[in-house]
C-alpha cells in the first residue's frame, strides 16, 4: 500500500504540470482559432450607398510587396533591419506597400514611425488575427478609408507551433484606399501557407489560393482599381499560383522573376496596366553606411501606369 501511495504521489507530481501545459496549449489554440477582431463583413462598406466610379484619370503608382521577417527567434537584427527598410523606402518613395511577417510589435512600431517621419507613407493599418497577429501591415501615401480581413479556413497543423502559420491566423487583408481626385484602390495583402518540405501543404496552398480568389471576387468592386500583393509561397507554374491567377482574373504587374513574392492587378474592362519598371529590394544601409541584408526575402517594387478605359461619362 505504501508503494502504491508513493507511486500515485509521484505520478500526480510529475504528470500534473504536463496536463496543465497541454490543457493550456489546447485552450490557447481554441482562442487563437476564433480570434479575428478585424471587420469581416465587407458588405457593410462605407461605399455601399455611394455611386462607384472608375479612376478619373491615369495614375502611376509605385507598389511594394515585402516579407520583412520581423519574427521572433529567426528574425535577427530586427531593429537595425527595420530602420534600414525605412530608409530604403524613403529613397524609393512608394505609394502603396504591403508588408508580411511584421509580427514583433516593438520593431513594427519602429518601422512605422521611421517611415512616417521620412516618407509620404502617412497611413497604415496592422491586421490582427490568431494568437500572434497576421503579420500583414499595409502602408499608404493616401488615406485608408476602411479595412477588412479574411482568415483562411483551410490551414496547416495547429499543433506545429514551431511553424507558426496556423497561430498567425493567416488570411488576406483588404485596405480600401482613396486617392484624392483620382479614385479608389482595393489593396489586398496576403501571406499563403509555407511549405516546410511537407507535400501535404501543397494542397493547403491550393485551397488557400482558391479561397483568396473567392474573397477578392466577392469583396472587390470592378469600378475600383484592384491590386494584390503578397508572399504567396508559390511560383509561376505551381497549381496553387496558377489557380489563383485564373479564378481571380489577375494580370501580373512585374517585369522580372520574383520567385514566391508577387504583385498583381485584377483585369477589368475599365483599366489597362503598363508595367514601367520592377526592382528588387535586397540591401540597405545603416546610418554608419554599412550595407546589410534587409530580409531573408527579396522585396519588390513595381512602377505601374494605370489608364482608365471607361470614363465617368461613358
Amino acid at each position: 500500500m505504501e508503494r502504491l501511495k508513493k507511486f500515485l504521489f509521484w505520478s500526480v507530481f510529475i504528470f500534473s504540470p504536463i496536463v496543465v501545459l497541454v490543457g493550456g496549449f489546447i485552450l490557447l489554440a481554441i482562442y487563437s482559432e476564433n480570434y479575428n477582431p478585424e471587420p469581416r463583413n465587407f458588405l457593410e462598406s462605407v461605399y455601399k450607398n455611394t455611386k462607384r466610379e472608375p479612376l478619373s484619370k491615369p495614375v502611376t503608382l509605385k507598389i511594394i510587396t515585402f516579407n520583412i521577417q520581423n519574427t521572433w527567434v529567426v528574425g535577427l537584427n530586427r531593429q537595425e533591419r527595420m530602420e534600414a527598410i525605412a530608409r530604403t523606402l524613403a529613397e524609393l518613395d512608394p505609394d502603396l506597400v504591403g508588408f508580411q511577417e511584421a509580427f514583433v510589435p516593438q520593431e513594427r512600431q519602429i518601422l512605422i514611425d521611421k517611415i512616417k517621419t521620412s516618407s509620404r507613407l502617412q497611413y497604415h493599418h496592422y491586421f490582427r488575427s490568431g494568437l500572434v497577429g497576421s503579420g500583414k501591415l499595409t502602408m499608404s501615401a493616401y488615406p485608408i478609408r476602411e479595412v477588412f480581413f479574411y482568415r483562411y479556413k483551410v490551414t496547416g497543423d495547429w499543433y506545429k507551433f514551431w511553424e507558426g502559420d496556423w497561430w498567425a491566423g493567416k488570411g488576406c487583408a483588404l485596405a480600401r484606399i482613396e486617392i484624392p481626385e483620382v479614385g479608389v484602390v482595393d489593396f489586398y495583402n496576403t501571406h499563403i501557407q509555407a511549405g516546410y518540405g511537407n507535400p501535404f501543404y501543397r494542397k493547403v496552398k491550393e485551397a488557400q489560393c482558391k479561397e483568396l480568389a473567392e474573397f477578392i471576387n466577392a469583396s472587390c468592386w470592378l469600378e475600383h482599381l484592384v491590386i494584390l500583393v503578397g508572399d504567396l509561397n508559390t511560383r509561376i507554374g505551381d497549381v496553387a499560383h496558377d489557380t489563383l491567377v485564373v479564378l481571380a482574373n489577375l494580370t501580373r504587374l512585374m517585369n522580372m522573376d520574383s520567385n514566391i513574392d508577387h504583385i498583381y492587378g485584377k483585369s477589368s474592362p475599365m483599366y489597362q496596366f503598363e508595367v514601367l519598371d520592377t526592382i528588387p529590394l535586397i540591401y540597405g544601409r545603416t546610418p554608419e553606411g554599412k550595407e546589410i541584408r534587409l530580409s531573408d526575402h527579396y522585396g519588390f517594387m513595381s512602377t505601374v501606369k494605370v489608364t482608365p478605359t471607361l470614363s465617368k461619362t461613358s
